[in-house]
């Protein structure tokens, strides 16, 4: 826990401090960052494409392994146990959860989390409520904060929770500038102040002023690889267009503002207090007093997404670490291959016995497809033969780069020498999924950390009532509503059934359709589990279904009572003796 700082000058430099101590490897991450956005988008790393390039298609399928918003459904659980209509309306409340990730598309910004998590080794998911419209009703936000923008007091802390602070750098416009201070004291002032250092044509992925022209009288090379020399002159540290990289442009000017979250106190008590500071060195909060600008107490806005972890590293370990040189690899051997392929159609010749061949003849030659040559003079093919094993060893290593990428052959639905039944196949699966099965865990749990984040905000500031039924709308919905508030204090947010994970899909379809051959569960649980269309229609469906066979059971129990038991008894699961 850090003492925040009351007096306002005090308060200015601690937060310049706090900035620069979490923002300290902030510069060096982004060189490193370029550089494997740059080995995304080209398979290379001297600003050339590659005939062939596997990075983003492993980046991207591996990503999709890991995490799916298709049928992904949250539930809602307590430390201990309680009554069932706890359990009642947790549910109600998870099908709402569910529902405003979907709404507010917070579950495609995880998965694009996911995939930038991969390619980088972390993102962070931020979120806040705002109130909006005449009726004040709250409204979820969502954006991905891109590792280059953010920093952490102590990078040799895994969680992002045990952090004592976190900075995120955010590029504000004019008019969003004057939307944050319109209402404070002196805000045309603040704002004059703040506009004379805006800068413009900014990209909006620039960190901490690093990305820059340099203007050199001798050659410079910022990649950290060995490459062609190249003359003198600009060095170009942004997006290269040699090579169709492009990145955002802003053409307004912009203002570079910190945003800090400290473990401090407010009031005595444990909290997060938040510190907004505009670039040079303007303090727009807190001004009067300490506070929370999430509204939720003891609550910060921010959840780490991380695929890959690295131990006593924040920022982990990008899935493009052990497939660089392989890829590299794969895009020699390409362009000796399209080289060598060349040659086998323009020919290298060799002239014997005419001494008067010069380039301007030979290309006559060429152009004309004939000619002369004296008495004993000769022509030799001296091309240099396509080599048989090339194309075999570019296939070699598109493998290696699968197999290193967690992606065997088994893995990407190809059959094997020896495999002849599905249960095989499974197994096979299995054994060859370990790692991805253990980073879809790990995603899992993160998802729902978020989603527990989102779940707090609704809490809040949601005052809507629910209810658990409304077959008679009046009475059940007076009867059974309750406010979100009043849930029991320990619950906490799951992934369902692993809905998120695509690579536990067929095994969850499996296991709940045996469930329910075996009668341990209803048509109600298979209904909310299984990824059906129309799921309300489908309930409202069901109930009239339950209620007609209840109807023809009380009819058939006094007509043939002997008939009736049988059928109950089948019904349960139970033998007739």
């Amino acid at each position: 826990m850090i003492d925040v700082p009351s007096n306002k000058r005090e308060l200015l430099d601690f937060a310049l401090q706090l900035a620069q101590d979490c923002c300290v490897s902030q510069g060096m991450r982004a060189s490193y960052y370029r550089t494997l956005n740059q080995i995304a988008e080209t398979g290379r790393y001297d600003n050339t494409k590659a005939l062939i390039n596997l990075m983003d298609w492993q980046l991207k399928r591996l990503a999709a392994n890991l995490f799916s918003p298709v049928e992904l459904k949250f539930s809602i659980d307590y430390g201990r146990p309680r009554p069932k209509v706890e359990y009642d309306r947790a549910k109600v409340v998870a099908s709402e959860l569910t529902r405003t990730w979907d709404r507010n598309n917070t579950d495609m910004t995880f998965g694009r989390g996911v995939y930038e998590s991969l390619k980088y080794g972390a993102a962070i998911l931020k979120q806040w409520p705002q109130t909006e419209g005449e009726d004040d009703h709250p409204v979820y936000y969502d954006k991905l904060v891109m590792p280059w923008h953010f920093g952490v007091y102590r990078e040799d802390e895994n969680r992002l929770d045990r952090q004592e602070a976190m900075c995120e750098t955010i590029l504000l416009t004019g008019p969003e500038l004057w939307r944050r201070i319109y209402h404070l004291p002196d805000a045309k002032k603040l704002y004059d102040r703040a506009m004379v250092n805006a800068r413009t044509g900014t990209a909006s992925t620039e960190p901490s002023s690093y990305f820059h022209q340099v203007l050199s009288s001798s050659i410079l090379n910022t990649s950290g690889v060995e490459t062609t020399q190249t003359p003198g002159g600009i060095v170009q540290l942004n997006n290269a267009p040699n090579f169709a990289i492009m990145g955002p442009v802003i053409a307004p000017a912009i203002v570079e503002m910190k945003e800090i979250w400290v473990k401090s106190e407010i009031d005595g008590k444990p909290d997060y207090v938040t510190i907004q500071l505009i670039e040079p060195d303007i303090l727009i909060a807190p001004l009067h007093k300490k506070a929370n600008l999430l509204g939720i107490k003891e609550a910060q806005p921010y959840r780490l997404i991380q695929a890959n972890e690295s131990t006593n590293w924040f920022w982990g370990r990008s899935e493009l670490v052990d497939l660089i040189e392989p890829q590299a690899l794969l895009a020699t051997w390409c362009d000796d291959a399209k080289r060598l392929m060349g040659l086998q159609i323009d020919k290298i010749l060799g002239f014997t016995g005419d001494g008067g061949i010069t380039e301007e003849i030979y290309g006559q030659m060429r152009v004309a497809g004939w000619m002369n040559l004296p008495a004993g003079g000769d022509i030799k093919d001296v091309t240099p033969k396509f080599p048989p094993e090339l194309l075999p060893l570019v296939k070699w290593v598109i493998e290696i780069i699968n197999t290193i990428g967690g992606f065997p052959k088994i893995m990407q639905g190809e059959g094997d020498a020896g495999v002849r039944a599905g249960v095989h196949a499974e197994t096979l699966v299995k054994t060859a999924s370990p790692t991805a099965r253990d980073r879809s865990l790990l995603v899992e749990r993160q998802c729902a950390t978020c989603a527990d984040l989102t779940l707090q905000m609704m809490e809040a500031k949601d005052d809507s009532k629910y209810w658990l039924k409304a077959d008679s709308p009046i009475n059940d919905v007076e009867e059974t509503s309750f406010l979100l508030s009043q849930l029991s204090p320990d619950w906490r947010v799951t992934i369902d059934s692993h809905s998120s994970s695509p690579i536990f899909a067929d095994e969850n379809a499996q296991l709940i359709f045996t469930a329910r051959k075996l009668g341990t569960v209803t048509d109600e649980y298979v209904l909310d589990n299984m990824p059906f269309p129309n799921k309300e229609m489908a309930r409202v469906q069901l109930r009239e279904k339950e209620a007609r066979q209840a109807q023809m059971m009380q009819q058939l129990l006094q007509s043939d009572p002997d008939v009736a038991n049988k059928l109950l008894q089948k019904q349960v699961g139970l033998r007739g003796k």
